[in-house]
């Protein structure tokens, strides 16, 4: 004989329609955790976007001190290359408009571009206009002139001992993330001064 087969009764239509209920409303939880999710990691890119843009901000304001700090080191260096210079040409007799000149020539580093004569080329077509000007300049059968000279001055101090203390200062023109350092200063330059003492034996070249 054959087995009879398991009886099995069919859900009723209130069975069904309960079950299609609680499905649909699981669609509808699952829908709005994606929404949430979707919210969520938009507001966190977002978010990361923005402090990436304040991160890069600081870090382009750093290095632009940076260079700013490294231009003014180097002028520092340049005025007391010609504090020396000037110095030098004041010991050994020069009169005022050659040491004025030889302040000038030494400071050319801080002097920014040559306005007289006009140069083509960019920094090398300068350099060469350069090599053969300044010597007819400090032979003064030339004429230079560029256009941060006129913030370059010299003061020295004789008073006919053996010493001569010679100054040269210069209002550095602050070029470069101008709108940033204006905050911090008042004016768009920087104020360089260096100082030295030397031996004054101009005497001895003069007798």
């Amino acid at each position: 004989m054959r087995p009879n087969p398991p009886i099995t009764s069919k859900p009723s239509a209130a069975a069904r329609e309960t079950e299609e209920m609680q499905n649909e409303e699981g669609r509808d939880q699952r829908s709005e955790i994606r929404i949430l999710h979707s919210a969520f990691c938009l507001s966190s890119s977002g978010q990361a976007l923005i402090e990436s843009c304040i991160v890069i901000a600081l870090i382009c304001l750093i290095l632009a001190g940076f260079f700013q700090l490294s231009q003014i080191y180097s002028s520092k260096i340049v005025a007391l290359h010609a504090c020396a210079r000037g110095a030098r040409a004041k010991t050994v007799g020069f009169n005022q408009s050659m040491v004025s000149k030889v302040v000038r020539t030494a400071a050319i580093g801080n002097a920014g571009k040559m306005t007289y004569p006009e140069t083509s080329g960019g920094p090398l077509g300068q350099m060469a206009v350069e090599r053969g000007r300044i010597p007819l300049y400090l032979d003064a059968d030339g004429s230079l002139q560029y256009e941060d000279w006129d913030t370059i001055s010299h003061t020295f101090i004789d008073t006919g001992g053996s010493m001569l203390e010679f100054t040269v200062s210069q209002d550095l023109p602050l070029r470069y993330f101008t709108p940033i350092f204006s905050a911090f200063y008042a004016t768009n330059a920087f104020p360089i001064e260096t100082s030295l003492r030397l031996d004054n034996h101009a005497a001895l070249y003069l007798e």
